[in-house]
């Protein structure tokens, strides 16, 4: 619901501030210092039904970036016109050099029904520049958010950085360093919502990947359980049935196309203690695994797409590598 703000009004942010000395310099085209900045700045815009600026400030390789920058407007004008905001609570708020996490809660009401939202909201900075790139969102007040430990994300590698395409070299030991590259590329994965990463994605060019392990309840349905880290690993004997299924990747975002893949395959390893595991996975296991040990390879998935899905998203690929390096778009 959009309102009319004179300079002595309070800022919509709940900051305690008036709106011309809080959110409107932003607003009007200043960066923020940092994340918590931006990201009162943002609320404050669905407020004010600013949808330029919400699309101004998420990052470029956000899962909810929409090329279509009419369609998103719309949307956010929906959102804005149909909820009535009330204050902003901000549980907390980390920021390292270039990440930051902010938990807030955002009071409102939608067709006169609570609608109260928590939200995880994850920050990016590219080139001195503060970036909204994700949200996890529970309905109500939900201060079980809160962080309970440090984080440690890592800067991923986005498609059309060079290290995506070079073939990862083999780790010869199990240092201290690479278990700490482990727990920080499942805290990087687990901040951007993904259910595999490997190393290059994440700037190191060493064959090491992590995925979080599928599991079925007794009806069949599938979620993702605990992570599992994979060394050197080397796949082989592919089975000769297939089966085709959408894939995304973090290292691509917004994008997914489906990718034909052996249904089994066999993988030795080394696990983080150093043992030698070998073992046949099939389904979606499998899929992952060779999903990202094509990174360690520097194979993405879209190179597997068939000819006409290639050709399909050959400008949203050019756009994307567009926005992500260069800040502009086709």
């Amino acid at each position: 619901m959009s309102i009319i703000l004179n300079m002595k009004n309070l800022c919509p942010c709940s900051s305690g501030k008036s709106y011309n000395e809080c959110c409107e310099p932003l607003h009007d085209g200043e960066s923020a210092n940092n994340a918590l900045l931006l990201m009162r700045s943002r609320f404050s815009a669905y407020v004010l039904d600013l949808p330029k600026y919400i699309i101004q400030t998420t990052h470029p390789a956000s899962p909810q970036y929409i090329d279509n920058h009419q369609l998103w407007e719309k949307r956010i004008y929906d959102f804005s016109k149909n909820s009535s905001f009330g204050k902003l609570e901000v549980l907390e708020f980390i920021e390292l050099d270039t990440y930051a996490k902010v938990i807030f809660v955002a009071h409102l009401t939608q067709h006169d029904k609570d609608a109260t939202f928590t939200e995880k909201s994850h920050f990016e900075k590219i080139q001195g520049t503060w970036f909204y790139k994700y949200g996890q969102l529970m309905e109500g007040r939900e201060p079980n958010l809160i962080t309970t430990g440090q984080i440690r994300p890592l800067p991923i590698s986005y498609y059309g950085d060079e290290i995506l395409r070079k073939k990862a070299e083999p780790i010869s030991e199990i240092t201290p360093s690479i278990l700490k590259l482990v727990e920080e590329m499942e805290e990087t994965m687990d901040a951007s919502n993904g259910i595999g990463l490997a190393a290059p994605q994440v700037h190191h060019s060493i064959r090491l990947f992590i995925i979080r392990e599928p599991v079925y309840d007794d009806q069949g349905n599938m979620e993702f359980g605990k992570v599992k880290a994979f060394i050197n690993p080397k796949l082989s004997n592919p089975s000769s049935e297939t089966w085709t299924a959408a894939e995304g990747c973090l290292s691509i975002p917004t994008i997914h196309a489906d990718v034909t893949r052996p249904k089994e395959i066999d993988v030795e390893y080394l696990d983080l203690q150093g043992n030698t595991i070998k073992k046949r996975f099939s389904g979606w296991e499998a899929r992952e695994l060779m999903h990202e040990n094509d990174h360690l390879n520097g194979v993405l998935f879209i190179d597997r797409m068939s000819d006409d899905d290639k050709t399909k998203l050959k400008s949203l690929l050019d756009n994307l590598r567009k926005r992500i390096h260069d800040g502009t778009e086709l």
